[in-house]
């Protein structure tokens, strides 16, 4: 009877271990809010400044997937040693998803703790290209809107943003960047549903990366686009 006791009481304390380790929170991060007016970073030999926000991109250095806007939120999971930080960007809209924003595009004055949201996982899918696009002007670590295409300003309008979460698979066109478009820019890739291509354009006194839909400048892309993934 003893050793019957001893056996339940081991049980019970087990299952209330379990329940109280299953009930621990997720590891916290410090969230932020972006920043406007912020430098384009020198370690990627850019030049000038991102009036309305730091941009978003798959990694250090790597290709731009949409602009933090200024005023909006940012949770830091992790910082690389030329201070990219990787974690999660909430729009204004409710939009989310991970990607690596560039130094400088926070107010570090205030924090707020939230649970950690990306993982190590979505770090090394997103590193690869063909993750978030296709139809590249160019071979991987190659180009840079190296395809110019002509824009109708009254018929294409220009947004920071597309993506809206971590699966990079479609999105929508969000953001106005509230400017009219030049006549012209140079295309860079599109996102993997052909709903957006990504552009960079003369703007503001800036070169500015922001997207179009698609359509505005379908008929214009060569046929031999580059889909290699990196």
């Amino acid at each position: 009877m003893v050793l019957l006791m001893r056996r339940l009481i081991a049980a019970v304390c087990g299952v209330v271990l379990g329940v109280v380790a299953f009930a621990q929170p997720a590891h916290a991060v410090n969230q932020y809010t972006t920043i406007g007016n912020v430098q384009k970073p020198a370690a990627c030999n850019n030049h000038g400044v991102m009036p309305a926000g730091g941009w978003l991109a798959n990694k250090s250095c790597g290709y731009v997937m949409g602009t933090a806007i200024a005023g909006t939120r940012f949770d830091v999971h992790t910082t690389t040693s030329n201070n990219f930080h990787f974690g999660r960007w909430r729009a204004g809209d409710g939009s989310n998803f991970c990607a690596f924003l560039v130094p400088g595009a926070l107010d570090t004055s205030h924090s707020t703790s939230v649970a950690a949201s990306c993982s190590d996982d979505t770090s090394e899918r997103l590193s690869h290209r063909r993750t978030f696009g296709r139809d590249f002007d160019a071979a991987p670590h190659t180009g840079n809107g190296a395809i110019i295409v002509s824009i109708n300003p009254s018929a294409c309008t220009g947004y920071y943003n597309y993506f809206t979460d971590s699966t990079y698979a479609g999105g929508s066109l969000h953001d106005p960047v509230g400017f009219t478009l030049p006549a012209s820019g140079g295309y860079r890739y599109s996102t993997n549903d052909l709903g957006a291509a990504m552009i960079r354009v003369d703007a503001l006194g800036e070169t500015i990366w922001l997207f179009v839909a698609r359509s505005c400048i379908a008929s214009q892309l060569p046929g031999n686009l580059n889909n290699e993934n990196d």
